[in-house]
């Protein structure tokens, strides 16, 4: 098979500097035209150059799983929560991969604060992804209603005033949502 032109470069910088990080380009590249043995061979590679690289770790963990290599994958995604305990996406994987073993926590023998840890983590990212949508919402309200206004053959010298108002209103919900999830 023929490599393109990028495929090309990214191998001559690779062969270049090999230790280098572009890798994990290469390797996606590879994926990206079906290499797939190719791609975890230069990641396996690149990550004994760079075993602190979570990135290339996390992307061969993924690869791992989408090939139902479980225990490839596992041994990847917990390296990742070894350097970064509270990673998320390591954390999603170890969790993909015991749903498809048909394990729960407990039958895992976990710590009781490793429950709450995990528990702590994925109630934050429950938390932020709302608080995020919430305020895109309230953007999105806004900006319909300084349309309304602007466009508005009625609208009066007080328009300024409402927009004010409401972006304020805005400020306040950004505030809150910012220091509620700092708790």
């Amino acid at each position: 098979m023929e490599d393109s032109i990028y495929i090309k470069r990214l191998k001559e910088r690779l062969r270049q500097n090999p230790d280098s990080k572009v890798f994990l380009s290469l390797a996606e590249e590879l994926r990206k035209k079906d290499r797939m043995d190719e791609a975890i061979a230069v990641l396996i590679d690149g990550i004994k150059r760079h075993p602190d690289f979570i990135a290339a770790r996390l992307a061969l963990g993924r690869w791992y799983l989408f090939n139902d290599m479980l225990s490839e994958a596992q041994k990847e995604y917990s390296e990742v929560i070894k350097q970064s305990p509270n990673n998320i996406f390591a954390r999603k994987g170890l969790d993909e991969i015991n749903k498809r073993l048909g394990i729960t926590i407990e039958d895992k023998g976990q710590k009781a604060e490793d429950r709450q840890q995990e528990s702590i983590v994925s109630s934050q990212l429950t938390r932020n992804i709302s608080a995020q949508q919430t305020i895109d919402r309230l953007n999105r309200l806004l900006e319909k209603i300084k349309i309304r206004f602007t466009y508005s053959a009625s609208a009066n010298k007080d328009k300024g005033a409402v927009v004010n108002r409401l972006n304020g209103f805005l400020n306040a919900i950004k505030i809150h949502f910012a220091s509620s999830n700092l708790n």
